[in-house]
């Protein structure tokens, strides 16, 4: 079952990795999708909405779905709980977080959890993975993580996949999943990066998603070429096979505000924030983009198209990982420019399309992991319909031996007429207005 229910009317829905969604009275917890006490299926279970508890259609244990804790029946032992909290509120619009893609290798279970619970992400992949794994075919799942994917090409029908990722503890819940699953002989875990890895064969497919909310904020474009030429059969198939990365210029003035103010949601308060920026030698806030959810009804003028990738063509569409590129904005309405949205859309398959641009959390058209780019401005500028922003937006690969790292500018001014308004210009290298 999926969907919302009422306080009368609970839905529950398994989730990948043994875990179940229920929501009930307003609230959503996603727990383990077993008791327990003998493994009695859950999601055949009650739940109460009134006491938000549910019980297991075995031997009706029953637990408390906020804490896990067991209050009823033969088990005593807590339920897992992955996640809770009330629906939506787990993130609201212009809620700023710290930047995942710049926190690569510190993911942690809570974030591949977070991933695992994404219904854009997961709807989309499952699909496209399906679509494209032929019965026999011999995949490469970069990146694999917890091995959701490579889960779905196996149950696709592939011969054999093998599963790289630099997170040793993460790759050994990868193959203890898979196992359980049924598929360990067919699933070869890799440790390492992939730059420094080999295979014994070539592979008939590429799968990944290593792409932050930028695109290339996680270096895809650069580690994708290396697995085209070095691991994929000629005539192979890439999936992700192109991807497009937008800016748009924004009104966000709550986002912006609790960068002027307080501090990101994650970042430990004012205190831990000034920590991190004076750690990554960024002068002020600005000095970063973030993960936020940005209202579409805050765009201030029509998205430009940054870059577009192709993983599967050679070297030259789209490749370079240094470039900058001049975009202009005519703006559409009234009101006080913060910032720059940024977002992709990817065609996974050949027709399977993952778009982060969306805005509606209660509705899923937006992505739990991903959200939005949002690259701040220091002053904010109010504006008018016709006025123009100019903006010089770049990357240059690499950062301090960091093969994940880049840095992004985004200077430019804001005109009315002909006559310049304001100017800003920001790095993450460092502010440099």
């Amino acid at each position: 079952m999926s969907g919302y229910g009422s306080a009368a009317e609970p839905s529950l829905e398994e989730l990948p990795g043994d875990r179940l969604r229920v929501r009930a009275a307003g609230q959503e917890f996603v727990v383990g999708a077993s008791c327990p006490h003998r493994k009695g299926r859950l999601v055949h279970g009650y739940v109460n909405p009134r006491t938000l508890r549910i019980s297991c259609p075995l031997h009706h244990s029953s637990f408390d779905l906020a804490t896990g804790a067991a209050v009823g029946g033969p088990c005593g032992d807590p339920l897992t709980v992955h996640r809770s909290g009330v629906w939506p509120g787990y993130y609201g619009p212009e809620q700023v977080w710290l930047p995942a893609s710049e926190q690569l290798l510190d993911w942690g279970p809570e974030f591949h959890e977070l991933m695992l619970g994404d219904e854009l992400r997961m709807t989309a992949f499952r699909t496209a993975v399906t679509e494209a794994v032929r019965p026999g075919d011999v995949v490469l799942d970069l990146g694999t993580g917890t091995g959701i994917l490579a889960r779905w090409a196996l149950e696709a029908g592939a011969a054999e996949v093998y599963g790289m990722d630099l997170n040793e503890d993460v790759l050994a819940t990868a193959s203890e999943r898979l196992a359980d699953a049924g598929f360990a002989d067919r699933f070869h875990p890799l440790a390492g990066l992939s730059f420094d890895l080999e295979l014994p064969q070539r592979v008939d497919i590429v799968i990944s998603e290593i792409m932050g909310n930028l695109a290339d904020n996680e270096n895809f474009s650069a580690i994708l070429d290396d697995a085209r030429e070095r691991f994929l059969k000629p005539g192979g198939v890439m999936l992700p096979g192109l991807v497009d990365s937008f800016l748009v210029p924004v009104a966000a003035e709550s986002a912006h505000a609790q960068l002027a103010g307080a501090a990101p949601q994650d970042a430990g308060g004012a205190e831990g924030f000034a920590a991190l920026l004076a750690a990554r030698g960024a002068k002020d806030p600005f000095a970063l983009y973030y993960d936020t959810i940005l209202p579409v009804s805050g765009h201030l003028a029509a998205p430009r198209l940054i870059r577009r990738y192709e993983p599967g063509v050679p070297a030259g569409a789209g490749a370079a990982t240094s470039y900058r590129v001049p975009l202009a904005y005519t703006v559409q309405r009234d009101g006080v420019f913060t910032g720059f949205k940024g977002y992709f859309v990817a065609q996974l398959s050949e027709t399977v399309a993952l778009d982060i641009s969306g805005d509606d959390i209660e509705g899923r058209t937006t992505s739990d992991s991903w959200k939005h780019c949002y690259l701040p401005v220091e002053r904010p500028v109010r504006v008018r319909r016709g006025d123009r922003i100019a903006l010089a937006f770049s990357r240059e690969g690499g950062r301090d031996g960091d093969p994940f790292g880049q840095t992004y500018g985004w200077e430019g001014q804001v005109l009315s007429g002909s006559r310049v308004v304001a100017r800003f210009a920001h790095s993450t290298g460092g502010t440099t207005a």
